[in-house]
C-alpha cells in the first residue's frame, strides 16, 4: 500500500497557485497537521501532486479548512498536461475546525489535480493530504 502523507511518500506537489514562505505546499504532504498550505485569497486555487510513476489510487484523505467546494481531476501521461475529471465535493463548513474528508476516487494516474472553487472564507489551508494506493510497475 502506498501512503503519500507520511513525508510524501515519494510524492511532490509539482504546481501550486499560491506560494507562501512561511505555509509552502509541500506541508501538505508532511505528514502533519500542524504545519499547512494557505491560499492567497483568489479562487479558483489549485495544486497538482506527481507521482513519478503510474498508481492505482483508491481514495484521498484530507485535513482542511474552510473549503467550500474542490474537484479532483487526473492525468496519466508522463507530462501533466490532460487531465480529467474524476469527482467534485461540496465540503461542509466546520465552525473553526479542520474539515475530515474521505474522497473515494479508484483510478489509475500520475499526477492529480485538486481544484478549490470557493470557500467559506478568502483563504482556505490544508493541512494533511493523503492518497491511499499502489505503485503500478510495468
Amino acid at each position: 500500500m502506498f501512503d503519500v502523507g507520511h513525508r510524501g511518500g515519494g510524492a511532490s506537489i509539482v504546481l501550486a497557485t499560491s506560494n507562501d514562505r512561511k505555509y509552502p505546499p509541500e506541508n501538505m504532504i508532511d505528514g502533519s497537521e500542524e504545519t499547512f498550505w494557505t491560499s492567497t485569497g483568489l479562487y479558483p486555487q489549485e495544486f497538482i501532486m506527481g507521482f513519478g510513476h503510474m498508481m492505482d489510487i483508491q481514495r484521498v484523505n484530507l485535513s482542511s479548512y474552510n473549503i467550500r467546494h474542490i474537484q479532483v481531476e487526473k492525468c496519466d501521461t508522463q507530462d501533466p498536461t490532460s487531465f480529467e475529471p474524476l469527482v467534485e465535493k461540496d465540503l461542509p463548513q466546520t465552525d473553526g475546525q479542520l474539515q475530515h474528508e474521505d474522497i473515494e476516487v479508484r483510478t489509475q494516474a500520475t499526477y492529480l489535480r485538486f481544484i478549490i472553487d470557493s470557500g467559506y472564507d478568502h483563504f482556505v489551508a490544508i493541512h494533511k493530504l493523503n492518497i491511499a494506493g499502489n505503485a503500478l510497475h510495468g
